[in-house]
């Protein structure tokens, strides 16, 4: 059995705990059986997710007796949209929940960013608690407060931030998870590493094979070292003024590879990131930051762990540089005809590099995706 931690948010705005642990509502019945009296419970989910991993969910909570409302949604980054969002306020409003009651977002990044934007929204802010269900949710987006949907083009444009009461880190739901899904969590887990700290960075090194292999004990302390990371930069810059950006390294150029692939299932979201770092850690190399040694170590390692590190390996075909360039305008980092992007000067050491050209970007990925 591993030892239940707790990691804790506390910001000018807000305070909660995240825990990490095995069967842990199971365990933390009592407090949910008093933070849930005489709710009303809405439990959102995926339909994967439904089908694998919510009768684990129901038979943690069986002593509260509780009958949730339970709503579905189709898999995958087309469920981040304006009508599945009206579709879950209009349910929670033909249920008559007020703002006392709870809505748990149980599943992966997608059902997390929704379901906490709507959760903003109903009578402007329901109570939310955090269930993610994914190895990326756990250690990135189900933490901090961000909420999102898409618009068209433009990945995560509409949201607000917004934080839950509690998160629940269970790693018995990541039991399910495919190795491409799993994998696809390791990306936002190896970023911290690379922009925040270079012990953590050797760690995942050294157990990269118990990694795959998901080891408890490992993938606990990966989940809780990305979470004190995490939380400790949110702390400082609660609403992304200024150092909270660093969280993003990989995902300005990674954003913009999802959306030229229509957020298929040819590219996920974390093998867009893993493809993002490596354009980023290219980059930090061509500007005199990031050593050829440190760039070749970054590669190998996304290698060993079966991420991509080349375009060519999702789309055996050159892809457009301005067509790119032009997905990545949509980002919320751009500044005029200008970008900021989130670099390395080391393995440990991100920075924010203002006011980069686009031609200069477009002039890279036109070496880069020759």
């Amino acid at each position: 059995m591993i030892r239940n931690k707790t990691v804790g948010i506390l910001s000018k705005k807000t305070s909660y705990d995240i825990w990490i642990g095995e069967n842990l509502l199971k365990q933390k019945t009592k407090d949910l059986g008093l933070t849930l009296r005489h709710k009303k419970i809405a439990i959102v989910t995926d339909k994967n997710v439904h089908a694998s991993q919510y009768s684990n969910l129901l038979n943690q909570v069986a002593e509260l007796d509780i009958k949730p409302h339970l709503f579905l949604i189709e898999p995958g980054e087309s469920s981040k949209s304006w009508d599945i969002l009206k579709k879950v306020l209009d349910w929670l409003t033909e249920l008559n929940f007020d703002r006392t009651d709870y809505i748990i977002a149980f599943g992966g990044g997608v059902v997390g960013d929704l379901i906490s934007l709507a959760a903003s929204l109903f009578r402007r802010g329901i109570n939310l608690i955090q269930v993610p269900t994914t190895l990326l949710s756990q250690v990135d987006s189900s933490v901090g407060g961000k909420t999102a949907i898409n618009s068209g083009s433009a990945k995560n444009s509409i949201g607000t931030f917004y934080h839950p009461k509690t998160v629940y880190c269970d790693i018995t739901f990541l039991s399910t998870l495919s190795e491409r899904d799993f994998l696809c969590g390791y990306a936002e887990v190896f970023k911290m590493a690379l922009v925040f700290d270079k012990g953590f960075y050797e760690f995942l090194i050294d157990n990269q094979k118990l990694t795959l292999a998901r080891d408890k004990k490992v993938l606990t302390h990966i989940i809780e070292k990305s979470l004190e990371l995490k939380s400790h930069i949110v702390e400082i810059d609660e609403t992304e003024k200024g150092e909270r950006a660093l969280l993003n390294f990989g995902h300005t150029f990674g954003h913009g590879l999802e959306t030229y692939f229509n957020y298929s299932q040819k590219l996920l979201h974390g093998e867009a990131v893993s493809l993002g770092i490596v354009f980023a850690a290219c980059f930090s190399h061509e500007e005199g930051y990031l050593k050829q040694h440190a760039l070749d170590k970054i590669k190998e390692h996304l290698s060993v762990m079966k991420l991509p590190t080349a375009v060519t390996q999702i789309e055996n075909q050159k892809l457009s540089p301005r067509k790119l360039i032009n997905f990545m305008k949509q980002d919320k980092k751009v500044v005029g005809n200008n970008i900021n992007l989130i670099l390395l000067r080391d393995i440990g050491r991100g920075f924010i590099e203002r006011n980069v050209s686009f031609k200069k970007v477009e002039d890279f990925l036109q070496r880069q995706l020759d």
